[in-house]
C-alpha cells in the first residue's frame, strides 16, 4: 500500500467523459464536493509546444461548483499556469502537486526529457486545506536493504509506517494519458474526511480545447548563434541588482540564474523581505526583462522560487522569452503543513529558439576530476531509491553497480544542505551540486555564468570550479564579502565549500539555533522519557506533568531543544526501523488498526 490517510473514508470515484464545453455545466450544477478536471497533455518538443486556451473551460467550472467545493486540475505544468490564471479571484490556491510519469525525451536535446505531469488544487472556501493526514510509506534501496534516506540518529521521531505526504509524488507514476487509479484513490482518501462523500472526475480530453497558433503563425524568432562578441570577465559586484544589469551590454550572458528572495519576512542582513506582493512582482518583472535583454540567443534564463510565485513569473517570462522545462526540484523544506513543501520549481526559457543543450551533448561527458564534485556525476543522476550512505556507496562502487539514471526535468538526488559544518552565514544557501548541474547542463566551458541575486557565491563559485567565467551581484556587502573571500580561497587552492567551525548567526526557519554543547543525559533518551508520559497520561505531556512525571531534571529539556515541539517529537509518533518489517502484510495490517483508532497525539 503506497499511503495511509489517517480517519478517512475513501470518496466514491464517478468518472465522466466530456466532449463538449457546452455540457459541462450539466455534469457538476451546484456540486459541492471534489471536482477534478483531466486536461489533455501537450506533444512532446521544444519551441512549437502549443499553449491550450482553457479560460472558457475553467470559467464554466467555477461559476457551476458548490459553495464548499474543492477544484483538482490535472495537466501539464504549463497548462496549469493558465488555469490558475483563469481561476484567481474565484478561488482560493493551495496546492501545485508534481506527480511521476514514465519518462518522455525530447527529439530536438534543447529540452530535458519530461518526468512529471501536475495536479493543481483550488479550493471554493477560504482558509487552509482541509484533507486527512497522509503519509506514504518508506522505500528501501535496492543494494543495502535499508530505507533509501539514512534516518540517522533521529529514527525514534519518525513514524514506523512512513513519512507524511510532500507535494512531489514519485512513489506512484502514471501516464496522465493513461490509467490514473493510484492518483485518483490518492485523492479519494486525502479528502474523505466527511465533508465531502464523492470524486468527481471530468475527462476534458476530447473537449475541443482551442490552441494558440504555432511557432510558424507567430515573429520570427531570434537563432541561436556561437562566439563571444563581449568578452566579459570574471567579476563580483555589489549594488543594487537592477542598476547593475543596466549597464550590462545586450546579449552578453550565456546563462542567466536567479534565486531572489522569496517575500515570506527572511531575516537577511540589512534587508526586509516583505514587500507588499504587487510590488515584489513589479520588481521581480523589472530584473527578469534585464536577465532576457543580456541574455545571448538561444540560452537558457532560470529563476527558482516558490510553486505559486513561479506561477506568476511563467505567465510574464513567456511574454519575452520561450518556455524550455518546468524542472521539479524535490527539496523538502521546513515543515509548515501536514503536506510537506518540497516542490522548488527551477523555471527554464530561452531567448528565442534554444540551442541543443551542453549538458545532453557535448558536456554529457564533462566529469571534472575537481573535489567535491568529482564522484557526484552530477549530469548523471542517482537512480530512484539508492542511498547515500557511505558504506552503500562503496559496495555499489566495488561491484561496478550502475546506480544512475536519466537526467530529465525531475530532481531528487540533489539535497539541501544539512549541516551547519558545510554552512556560511547567510540564511538561504543553495547546494552547490545544484548549480554544479544546472551550469554543467545549459554552459559550456568559458561560457558567462550569472547570477543576480548571488548572495554568499554559491553560483559563482560553482561557475569558477567549472572553468566557467562569472557575474555575481549581490546588494548587501556582508554577503558579497563573504563570496569575494571565498572565491579567494579557490585561488588559494582550497574547496570553498568545505567543512568549518564557523560561527553562525543566520537561520532560514523560525527554529532558533542551539548552542553547541555536551550533554549530561542524550536528547534521545529525554525525548523516549517523554513518550513513556505520554503513554502513561494519554495525551502529550505539559512542562509541567515532566517535572511531576519525568526521570530527568526538566533544565535538561529547557537547554538542549528549541522548542517544547521538538521535545514532544518522540512521543507524536511510533518510531521506525530502517529495515522493512519481515511480515509485510501483518506489518500493514496493525499499522492500519492504529492509524484508524487515532494512536497518534
Amino acid at each position: 500500500m503506497p499511503h495511509v490517510s489517517v480517519n478517512s473514508t475513501r470518496l466514491v470515484i464517478r468518472e465522466t467523459k466530456v466532449t463538449n464545453q457546452t455540457d459541462i455545466s450539466d455534469h457538476i450544477r451546484d456540486f459541492g464536493d471534489v471536482c477534478l478536471l483531466r486536461l489533455p497533455s501537450r506533444p512532446i518538443g521544444g519551441s512549437d509546444r502549443q499553449l491550450w486556451v482553457l479560460g472558457d473551460l475553467v470559467d464554466r467550472v467555477i461559476k457551476t461548483l458548490g459553495p464548499e467545493a474543492t477544484l483538482i486540475t490535472l495537466g501539464d505544468i504549463p497548462d496549469l499556469v493558465h488555469v490558475h490564471a483563469a481561476v484567481t479571484g474565484s478561488m482560493q490556491y493551495q496546492l501545485l502537486i508534481a506527480i511521476k510519469t514514465p519518462v518522455h525525451a525530447s527529439l530536438a536535446l534543447a529540452v530535458l526529457p519530461g518526468h512529471h505531469f501536475g495536479a493543481l488544487v483550488h479550493t471554493r472556501y477560504r482558509g487552509s486545506l482541509q484533507h486527512a493526514k497522509t503519509r506514504v510509506a518508506y522505500t528501501y534501496c535496492p543494494e543495502c536493504g535499508r530505507t533509501t534516506k539514512d534516518y540517522g540518529g533521529k529514527k525514534h521521531t519518525y513514524h514506523y509506517y512512513g513519512t507524511l505526504m510532500s507535494d512531489v509524488w514519485r512513489d506512484i507514476e502514471c501516464d496522465p494519458d493513461g490509467d490514473l487509479a493510484a492518483v485518483l484513490e490518492r485523492f479519494a482518501d486525502l479528502f474523505g474526511l466527511g465533508r465531502y462523500h464523492e470524486l468527481r472526475v471530468l475527462d476534458c480530453r476530447s473537449v475541443g480545447l482551442q490552441a494558440l497558433p504555432t511557432e510558424s503563425d507567430q515573429p520570427a524568432r531570434a537563432r541561436w548563434s556561437a562566439g563571444d562578441p563581449h568578452g566579459l570577465d570574471s567579476m563580483l559586484l555589489r549594488g543594487d541588482c537592477l542598476e547593475h544589469l543596466a549597464r550590462m551590454p545586450a546579449e552578453s550572458v550565456d546563462f542567466a540564474f536567479a534565486d531572489p528572495p522569496y517575500n515570506l519576512n527572511k531575516m537577511y542582513a540589512g534587508y526586509a523581505d516583505d514587500l507588499a506582493i504587487a510590488r515584489y512582482f513589479d520588481w521581480c518583472d523589472k530584473w527578469i526583462r534585464e536577465l532576457a535583454r543580456i541574455l545571448r540567443p538561444g540560452r537558457t534564463c532560470a529563476v527558482i522560487n516558490l510553486p505559486l510565485w513561479a506561477i506568476r513569473h511563467f505567465l510574464y517570462m513567456e511574454t519575452i522569452l520561450e518556455f524550455q522545462s518546468w524542472i521539479v526540484w524535490d527539496a523538502l523544506s521546513f515543515p509548515v503543513r501536514m503536506i510537506m513543501p518540497s516542490h522548488y520549481p527551477i523555471l527554464c526559457f530561452s531567448k528565442g529558439t534554444p540551442r541543443p543543450l551542453p549538458g545532453l551533448t557535448s558536456g554529457a561527458q564533462e566529469l571534472l576530476d575537481i573535489r567535491p564534485i568529482c564522484a557526484d556525476r552530477f549530469l548523471q543522476p542517482l537512480a530512484e531509491g539508492y542511498c547515500l550512505r557511505a558504506d552503500c556507496v562503496a559496495a555499489r562502487k566495488a561491484r561496478r553497480a550502475n546506480d544512475r539514471g536519466p537526467l530529465t526535468d525531475l530532481w531528487w538526488d540533489v539535497h539541501r544542505l544539512k549541516h551547519n559544518s558545510r554552512r556560511v552565514d547567510h540564511p538561504c544557501q543553495l547546494p552547490p551540486q545544484l548549480m554544479y548541474r544546472l551550469i554543467a547542463l545549459y554552459t559550456e566551458p568559458g561560457e558567462v555564468v550569472l547570477d543576480s541575486f548571488d548572495g554568499a557565491g554559491t553560483t559563482t563559485l560553482a561557475a569558477h570550479q567549472l572553468g566557467r567565467r562569472y557575474i555575481g551581484i549581490e546588494l548587501l556587502e556582508e554577503y558579497h564579502g563573504l563570496a569575494v573571500a571565498r572565491h579567494k580561497d579557490m585561488d588559494c587552492g582550497m574547496d570553498p565549500f568545505r567543512k568549518a567551525d564557523r560561527p553562525l548567526t543566520a537561520k532560514n526557519s523560525p527554529v532558533p539555533r542551539m548552542p553547541k554543547r555536551k550533554y549530561a543525559v542524550p536528547k534521545k533518551t529525554l525525548q523516549l522519557e517523554v513518550r513513556r508520559v505520554a503513554q502513561e497520561i494519554g495525551r502529550l505531556p505539559t512542562h509541567e506533568d515532566m517535572i511531576r512525571l519525568g526521570k530527568y531534571p526538566i533544565g535538561y529539556y529547557d537547554q538542549y531543544f528549541a522548542s517544547w515541539g521538538e521535545v514532544c517529537a518522540a512521543a507524536r509518533t511510533t518510531g521506525m526501523s530502517e529495515y522493512p518489517a519481515k511480515d509485510t502484510n501483518a506489518a500493514t495490517a496493525e499499522q492500519l488498526r492504529l492509524l484508524e483508532a487515532g494512536k497518534e497525539y
